[in-house]
């Protein structure tokens, strides 16, 4: 990848002049909160069209680990505090982009049942999320402006259900093409 994140990020414009990148980033929190409730309710089924299958298997792993210790990972007040471009590229395979995912909870291991505050603190983490894109997807030009099932005006930022009619929307990707393709510690990412 490019050693400058505004070359690749260039790139994906120029391919893709819809391409929105504070909509993304805001789709890409959405997707790391969703994805970070399902490790927690031990249930990966809302998340699973969001996820590369590389993704989904090592999620999949981690969860099945819970069920067996009968334990549950809470992420207890979770706050995304900051999003940064870490890297973008535009290759031969499709886009790429990895955002610095900085956030606040506090994390703990514990048995099932077992609510309310955990020991601690809020602690501050740091994580690379990387999501790809085949080569041939782009942004639509106009994101669908109404629900397909009552015709009710769609706001991207309240979630994948119509508010009037309840009915589940596409999620963002499946319109884009974007999925998560890695999730690394940012010690994991260092050097």
């Amino acid at each position: 990848m490019s050693a400058d994140p505004a070359i690749g990020l260039g790139q994906i414009e120029a391919a893709d002049p819809a391409f929105d990148l504070e909509l993304f980033k805001r789709q890409a929190v959405q997707t790391f909160l969703a994805v970070k409730q399902a490790v927690a309710a031990r249930d990966l089924t809302d998340v699973v069209d969001d996820l590369s299958d590389r993704v989904y298997d090592d999620l999949r792993l981690d969860v099945q680990g819970l069920l067996a210790r009968d334990a549950v990972q809470h992420f207890d007040g979770l706050a995304p505090t900051q999003v940064v471009v870490a890297a973008a590229e535009r290759g031969s395979q499709g886009d790429v982009i990895t955002l610095r995912i900085q956030a606040i909870a506090m994390e703990f291991l514990g048995p099932v049942g077992s609510g309310g505050p955990g020991p601690g603190a809020p602690g501050a983490f740091t994580e690379f999320w990387t999501f790809s894109r085949p080569l041939d997807a782009t942004t639509p030009a106009s994101r669908p402006a109404e629900c397909p099932n009552c015709g009710a005006p769609i706001d991207v930022d309240t979630g994948r259900i119509c508010r009037y009619c309840r009915t589940l929307l596409p999620p963002p990707h499946a319109q884009t093409g974007w999925v998560v393709a890695a999730i690394r510690p940012a010690q994991e990412s260092a050097g």
